[in-house]
């Protein structure tokens, strides 16, 4: 039995919800919160509610099994933080997969030594289970400490999801440039997350969560733990996908997974500037940076022109 709770977001995706509930099993937690967002139309209550009841019945070990289910669609931003805002009333910590991360085996116990480990240590918020691109540094032990903010598959506690923000509603209070330069490793990376932070600040109808995550993390002035291997890959990019749709496999997104070893041997506490420069020096040269850059300028543009009008 696996004693760290485990939260598990569903909404409409089958293949791969049902290939990551299979490692679930596997691991059997003692306790699962299943997190479901609502259908947006009558096409989607079908797959919705069949997910649902599909995994309420596969639990066939001892397992305390919390249904966190919205009846109206949410939509992924506002789902993942109410989902682990009910979460960390209950938890101190919690592992968080989505429908489409998959995890290999030993991910689970990778995260479990880390949340014990670092549990009363406020200069650590997040573990990571997903490391992009595992060859860009040769590593000495178990993971390393960096200012990247990977959430396909991760760990937190509530001492750090207590501070999140949906609104980011200090980011605009920062000396954004002193702010920034002590988390980025260069020009393009810094005015690429400041146009993000600027983006999703008092954003009535945010599209997603994870970048006021990572601006709460470095508000917190807290780092991220990045395995050596690569723990997690995402399974889901495709034309189905809520957010991250592509009709073509994107190279920078590895598939490959690689168990971790154990005992794990750990480094001290510092960012790791060397690997973020290296991590980020391949992610900016990418042409999915740059699509993403001229997609949150079209937004930034349209929520302009919307708000003048």
């Amino acid at each position: 039995m696996f004693n760290v709770p485990i939260v598990f977001i569903i909404y409409k995706r089958i293949d791969t919800a049902i290939r990551v509930f299979e490692t679930i099993k596997k691991a059997k937690p003692k306790k699962l919160y299943l997190v479901s967002d609502g259908p947006k139309n009558e096409t989607e209550e079908k797959p919705c509610s069949y997910l649902r009841d599909k995994f309420e019945k596969e639990i066939n070990w001892e397992c305390k099994l919390v249904k966190v289910y919205s009846e109206n669609n949410l939509g992924c931003a506002k789902r993942v933080q109410t989902g682990l805002d009910f979460v960390f009333q209950y938890e101190n910590y919690a592992i968080i997969l989505e429908d489409d991360t998959l995890p290999d085996p030993s991910f689970f116990n990778f995260c479990e030594n880390l949340l014990s480990y670092y549990q009363d240590d406020k200069r650590v918020a997040h573990i990571s289970g997903c490391n992009l691109h595992p060859d860009v540094v040769n590593f000495n032990e178990s993971y390393c400490f960096s200012s990247i903010i990977n959430i396909w598959g991760w760990a937190t506690w509530k001492r750090a999801w207590d501070n999140y923000d949906i609104n980011m509603s200090t980011w605009n209070k920062q000396n954004k440039d002193k702010f920034l330069s002590k988390w980025c490793s260069s020009k393009q990376n810094k005015q690429f997350v400041r146009n993000i932070f600027d983006i999703h600040t008092n954003n009535s109808d945010p599209w997603t969560w994870d970048t006021q995550w990572m601006y709460s993390c470095w508000e917190m002035n807290s780092i991220s733990i990045i395995p050596s291997t690569n723990l997690v890959s995402n399974i889901g990019i495709g034309p189905d996908a809520t957010n991250t749709k592509s009709n073509k496999k994107i190279s920078m997104f590895p598939s490959k997974l690689k168990s971790i070893r154990f005992p794990l041997q750990h480094p001290s506490v510092f960012l790791n500037k060397s690997f973020d420069v290296l991590y980020h020096s391949k992610c900016s040269v990418s042409k999915f940076r740059k699509v993403l850059n001229k997609i949150l300028l079209l937004k930034k543009t349209l929520k302009s022109i919307i708000h003048s009008s």
